[in-house]
């Protein structure tokens, strides 16, 4: 348990300091209050093992394993296993250590009088201000067991979901990796062999055979540093992209390819109107949820789209003009809250569209791949056969010579 330093007065004006054991600085304030004790100052004591919670606060849970988490917890609930007990549960047969840690800690702060969100709310990282929201929000409805069912199951869509995008480029990735480490050993060894064959040959060579031998010379030389180079392009281009300038550079130009942005943008949407719905179902109130759902689009625009919705919203206009006007949403999206807001069934009419262009994206991803797929295979075997083509020309062409 953490140890904390605090400084303070008594009601008789004596000042005091020393230390207090307690869960956390609430706790530890709530002991001092019951002493008497006026806090000036509390921070806790440094210590090896405190150090180590510091640092591994910030550690990420794989999203997979929170999935199976809230579907746990909503099992046991349903159960009628108390909360505390279910924490306990389910930290003793956790695989990962850092699961275990997170849930005992969790666990305390329950057992020291702290709501469970307010104990959540700890682990930013692994819980997010949305999952937050919705923990605090069935607890103060008393339907604890029911909101982690609407949790693991769209924690559970979304996972799908990503894990569909990334196996639909896994496939070309791999293919272009496998292509360009034949096309380096091409360069780097097979080519070669046939330079000293031509050397004598000089302007007499077909142009694609020339083409093809300065591309290996020039390879051999500077080979690794290009190799270097695409590497670092492969790996630093995505880490700037993360930045805030480099999503505002590079967020509008892929918004703008075909079929990419349009994706990219589907995506969002099944996001935000899934976190939205879930959010309003569960009974938070539309304008934090609408500052929960901008967090989770993962576009800068649609950020700033859902902000001016929210901002229109709390003067008192409705959730589908806003959201018309600010050109990131489809209008079928606009015209279909704008009925969910006539009869009252908004939250579901937000998780019918989550799931339309959940379906939506499906059928892009699978149109993708399947138009990807043999469109590589061309490109592969045209470069590979002009290779080759280039390579036999010069002897094709002596032996019409000689004939």
């Amino acid at each position: 348990m953490p140890t904390f330093i605090y400084r303070g007065k008594t009601r008789e004006g004596v000042i005091r300091q020393g230390e207090v054991d307690a869960v956390d600085q609430r706790a530890a304030l709530q002991v001092l209050r019951r002493q008497n004790v006026f806090v000036t100052r509390l921070r806790e004591k440094l210590t090896s093992s405190s150090e180590w919670r510091l640092f591994s606060g910030k550690a990420r849970v794989p999203q997979k394993d929170l999935v199976m988490l809230t579907y746990q917890l909503e099992t046991l609930l349903k159960a009628g296993v108390p909360l505390s007990q279910s924490l306990d549960m389910l930290a003793t047969q956790a695989s990962s250590s850092t699961v275990q840690r997170i849930l005992r800690e969790v666990k305390q702060k329950v057992e020291s009088g702290a709501s469970l969100a307010e104990a959540l709310h700890g682990h930013p990282t692994v819980f997010t201000p949305w999952y937050v929201s919705m923990v605090e929000a069935g607890e103060e409805g008393g339907m604890l067991d029911q909101t982690f069912s609407r949790l693991a199951e769209h924690l559970d869509k979304v996972l799908r979901l990503k894990q569909q995008v990334k196996l639909a480029l896994a496939y070309p990735l791999i293919v272009v990796t496998v292509a360009a480490l034949v096309l380096c050993v091409l360069l780097t060894w097979v080519i070669p062999m046939f330079a000293p064959m031509y050397a004598d040959m000089g302007d007499a060579l077909p142009w694609p055979t020339t083409v093809v031998l300065e591309v290996s010379r020039w390879f051999q030389q500077h080979g690794v540093s290009a190799v270097i180079g695409v590497i670092g392009i492969g790996l630093g281009v995505p880490l700037w992209a993360t930045t805030p300038l480099g999503q505002r550079i590079i967020e509008p130009v892929l918004l703008r390819v075909p079929f990419v942005g349009t994706l990219w943008r589907k995506t969002a949407v099944v996001h935000v109107m899934r976190t939205l719905g879930a959010l309003l179902r569960n009974g938070v109130e539309i304008l934090r949820s609408l500052e929960i759902a901008k967090k989770v689009s993962g576009l800068i625009s649609m950020e700033r789209a859902l902000e001016e919705t929210r901002v229109s919203v709390r003067e008192g206009h409705t959730l589908a003009d806003p959201l018309e006007r600010s050109g990131m949403f489809p209008s079928l999206v606009s015209s279909m809250v704008s009925v969910g807001e006539a009869t009252g069934t908004l939250d579901t009419t937000l998780e019918k569209i989550a799931d339309l262009y959940e379906r939506e994206v499906d059928r892009d991803v699978a149109a993708f791949t399947a138009v990807l797929e043999p469109l590589l295979i061309v490109v592969l075997g045209v470069g590979i056969g002009f290779i080759v083509v280039a390579m036999y020309l010069p002897i094709f062409s002596m032996a019409s010579a000689f004939a």
